[in-house]
């Protein structure tokens, strides 16, 4: 009752009377506590049962002292470390060797000074904000003394020391950067054997302000959608613009990627050799809402692309058109106007007084960087993109592989880009955006009604007086035709609605919402025109007017591109908006969508449905 058994910070255990150590712990401070060792009482009938007959001998035979180790199970020099340990004692406790607290690689202090020091780690330590090493050995010892205990300084150091470098920098600077330096780099990217194969499409914005169409005012960085195709690493296509990323660029993205480059190069006077063109058999994008959403996926469906996302927060999974981009970005900061990475770099660049080009200008000059870029020699592929793409299709002998399809820019291609929506029908037709759209097309439609759901609806991205629906039973009366649905062309009700583009309306919704208005198409028409005209009399005067006036050209632009694709005809007969869509060369091979009409006899179409098959061979031979 008087004694107690005390371990000591090595481990040793005797007995200490309590009315001595009453009196050193009221002149000392409580050291790190070890609770007792039972590991090693309990193997003291065992050992006794193998060392008895060698504890009263001075010397004992090899022969001896190995059969008393194989009966416990340990080795002989462990037999002769229990027998010095007796000799030196004369305590046949002392025969088992001590049990060292924690074990190898875990705690040896107090469980409750253990379980202080993690909770200070874990809530000081492992946050974003850091807690210095000096911070957190304050701490520690300040919740020690509170708990009656006391943990050397170099052990506190230790614990430090100990905690993962990948848990450290995960807990500061979050996990995406952890995986940056940390996490393994993968094999390399599967194996593409063919162009179009794979094409990867990202947006940026590019590091330079532009100035307005009249050169008066900077308005800001324009943003740009690129694709490449991962087998040649040549651009697929690119957008440029002063829209936001959405479904309407990743449209005139893909739109420009799989038609021919020719148009690009005769707007912008470019001599060039671009080949490329054609469908993609895999695209690969990150997780923004255009990319997959139910447009994207249903015009990767409608042309048999097949979509792939990357995982969330891992662009490692999007190297080639990530390495893309910042090649671009590299080439940007040359140019007058460029803005840098940094507010630090900004500031010494001064964009607002070097900037020189337009919209037109920086597009125009995207496109020279890329023929650049096709040019130089790449060294993930040995040789220039250019060479890459071509080498495929023709070697020294002539064409090897099938060349891609032709793709004939205009209306019926170009719509199954445009922005995607369901809608019901009612008996006033179809709503979107406050607008109604009726023709007498939809006449069974309507009157049949509940006989359908939801039908879906495309949206002409610069001129929102005319929606394009597909009729839920009918199909196309053209058997060469690749699009089998039959589209009707649907017009706004009020006749007199000005010409816009979608972000024009919904810009007008919310500014109707903002005049606590209500938005009919009448209140949305009148503000329509008062920001149209507004931005014509602004544009002088302000950094956004100018941008908006600038974007509204670019829509023009664009609008205007595709002025020679064949638009709705009304059918007197049947009273049917729809799509005429004239049959399609079979020379054009079965990717081809010619729709022009018949009546356009200067078009491409209507020229190369006038050409043989024989005559074809002659010039190709």
């Amino acid at each position: 009752m008087d004694t107690l058994v005390v371990a000591s910070v090595e481990g040793e255990i005797f007995n200490a009377p309590i009315k001595e150590l009453e009196a050193e712990a009221a002149h000392a401070k409580v050291k790190d506590g070890v609770t007792v060792d039972p590991i090693r009482a309990s193997k003291i009938d065992a050992y006794l049962s193998a060392f008895g007959p060698l504890l009263d001998k001075d010397r004992n035979t090899k022969a001896s002292v190995q059969q008393a180790a194989d009966s416990l199970g340990i080795s002989i020099s462990s037999a002769y470390k229990a027998l010095a340990r007796y000799r030196e004692t004369g305590r046949t406790d002392h025969l088992p060797p001590p049990t060292r607290p924690g074990g190898r690689g875990k705690p040896r202090i107090n469980h409750r000074a253990q379980q202080i020091i993690e909770e200070v780690i874990e809530k000081v330590v492992l946050t974003r904000q850091g807690a210095s090493p000096r911070k957190f050995y304050r701490e520690v010892k300040s919740r020690l003394e509170n708990a009656g205990l006391q943990v050397s300084q170099s052990t506190l150091a230790d614990r430090l020391s100990r905690i993962p470098e990948y848990r450290f920098t995960k807990a500061r600077k979050g996990y995406n950067e952890t995986r940056k330096t940390h996490d393994p780099i993968l094999d390399h990217y599967p194996d593409v054997r063919r162009p179009l194969e794979v094409v990867q499409i990202d947006h940026w914005k590019a590091d330079i302000e532009i100035l307005s169409e009249d050169r008066t005012e900077v308005i800001g960085r324009v943003w740009i959608t690129l694709a490449i195709d991962v087998f040649s690493r040549m651009v697929f296509g690119m957008h440029v613009g002063l829209d936001a990323p959405s479904t309407m660029t990743f449209g005139m993205a893909m739109i420009n990627g799989m038609t021919s480059k020719d148009a690009v190069a005769s707007e912008h006077g470019i001599e060039w050799d671009n080949p490329i063109r054609g469908k993609p058999v895999r695209l690969e994008a990150d997780n923004a809402g255009e990319f997959t959403g139910k447009s994207a996926r249903a015009s990767a469906q409608h042309f048999g692309i097949r979509l792939k996302w990357r995982p969330i927060g891992q662009p490692q999974y999007g190297a080639h058109i990530e390495r893309l981009n910042g090649t671009l970005a590299t080439r940007f900061k040359d140019l007058p106007g460029a803005t840098g990475a940094t507010a630090d770099e900004r500031k010494q660049l001064r964009p607002e007084m070097t900037a020189a080009f337009t919209l037109q200008d920086v597009t125009k000059h995207a496109w020279l960087m890329v023929d650049e870029y096709h040019n130089e020699v790449h060294t993930g592929i040995g040789k220039t993109p250019l060479e890459k793409f071509k080498g495929y299709f023709f070697g020294p002998h002539g064409q090897r592989h099938r060349l891609p399809p032709v793709y004939v820019d205009n209306l019926q291609f170009r719509m199954h880009w445009f922005p995607l929506v369901t809608r019901t029908i009612q008996r006033y037709g179809i709503r979107i955006d406050h607008l109604d759209y009726y023709s007498p097309a939809l006449r069974w439609l309507v009157r049949n009604r509940k006989n359908y759901g939801a039908i879906e609806v495309r949206r002409h991205p610069f001129d929102v007086r005319v929606i394009y629906v597909r009729h839920p039973d009918r199909k196309t009366e053209s058997p060469d035709s690749d699009d089998s649905d039959e589209w009707i062309a649907v017009h706004v009700r009020q006749l007199n609605f000005p010409l816009a583009s979608i972000y024009e309306l919904q810009q007008a919704r919310r500014e109707a919402l903002r005049r606590s208005r209500e938005r009919t198409p009448e209140v949305l028409a009148k503000i329509i025109t008062e920001q149209q005209k507004h931005i014509e009399e602004a544009k002088k005067k302000t950094k956004t007017a100018q941008r908006e006036a600038a974007r509204k050209m670019h829509h023009d632009r664009m609008r205007a591109s595709a002025s020679t694709a064949s638009f709705p005809v009304v059918d007197t007969a049947t009273g049917r908006d729809s799509i005429q869509t004239p049959p399609a060369p079979k020379h054009l091979g079965p990717a081809a969508q010619p729709v022009a009409p018949k009546s356009d006899e200067g078009s491409l179409a209507a020229i190369l449905a006038d050409i043989s098959d024989e005559e074809l061979d002659e010039v190709f031979e």
